[in-house]
């Protein structure tokens, strides 16, 4: 690989750090500035909702995970650039998630992510997570 692929690779990794250290912390000014205008979440394989646009992914992260403590851990990418210009990620996930009454969910399974380099910056422009097992107590 050359200099530049492994640039591009080191900036989605630390973007996705830096993505899930956002959501556990709740920091929603700083999320928006990983996310592309454009961005798709797509969470229906968790029974959730596909929304379009930075702005209605903040409403659906603040609506599920303000009043939750959340720890999000990605592992293992699977990180292929299709351009110089964009970038598609596999991500091995673990979630844990604490509800306000104390139900916790661990979660386990994959963010199949893309993200494009805009203004000399990488930003996230499509999340789908899915997931292999989910443990409730």
């Amino acid at each position: 690989m050359d200099t530049s692929t492994l640039q591009s690779i080191d900036a989605i990794e630390f973007l996705k750090a830096r993505y899930c250290r956002i959501l556990d912390t709740k920091d929603w000014d700083d999320l928006r500035s990983v996310l592309a205008s454009d961005v798709v979440v797509d969470t229906t394989a968790l029974g959730g909702d596909r929304v379009i646009g930075a702005s209605n992914c903040l409403a659906l992260f603040k609506r599920n995970y303000d009043k939750t403590v959340t720890v999000h851990h990605g592992h293992m990418p699977e990180i292929t650039l299709a351009s110089p210009r964009s970038v598609k990620a596999t991500w091995a996930m673990e979630v844990l998630t604490v509800q306000p009454d104390g139900k916790r969910v661990l979660a386990f399974g994959h963010d199949h992510d893309t993200y494009s380099l805009r203004g000399g910056r990488w930003l996230i422009t499509s999340i789908k997570s899915t997931r292999l097992l989910m443990d409730e107590s």
